[in-house]
């Protein structure tokens, strides 16, 4: 199954800045550091790739698995990271945005009696209806941040001197 076609503009402003909450909270469930430009640096060349990669013949998913990857090693070359760091920061934080969306959009299509297919002919309503998956991300992201919530900390560099 070939992903519903829509504009590149549509796809550009909802994968920048879901890239981007993809990266700050898979990093900070790990406790790897990247600066919010670098993150944004690397969700404006990931969107870039996602409207190429949404126009390749695979199956449902495939395009995902591909844009996960890209990241990886975009997030390894521009942060220093180590690669498999990367990896589990950004699958984390692919699984929690992708659960997210799993939960709201039954729910928002339910209430604005919109069908997946009504998506396609208004792309607009791809941004309105990432709107509050965002502000959600958004919220758990500050939250994590603010009382250093990780789940296991990759930051290995860091160098602690107990006395």
């Amino acid at each position: 199954m070939h992903p519903t076609q829509l504009p590149w503009y549509i796809i550009l402003l909802t994968s920048v800045p879901q890239t981007f909450l993809i990266v700050k909270i898979g990093f900070q469930l790990f406790n790897l550091h990247v600066s919010y430009t670098k993150a944004l640096l690397l969700s404006l060349v990931v969107s870039v790739a996602a409207i190429f990669a949404r126009e390749l013949p695979f199956p449902f998913g495939v395009h995902t698995i591909i844009l996960i990857v890209c990241s990886t090693l975009l997030a390894t070359v521009i942060t220093g990271t180590n690669l498999w760091h990367c990896f589990i920061s950004i699958l984390s934080g692919t699984l929690i945005l992708g659960v997210l969306e799993g939960a709201l959009l039954p729910v928002l299509l339910k209430i604005t009696a919109v069908t997946t297919d009504g998506l396609a002919l208004e792309p607009w309503l791809n941004i309105v209806y990432f709107l509050p998956l965002g502000i959600i991300a958004v919220i758990f992201y500050l939250l994590a941040k603010k009382r250093n919530y990780v789940i296991f900390d990759l930051d290995l560099d860091r160098v602690d001197h107990v006395d």
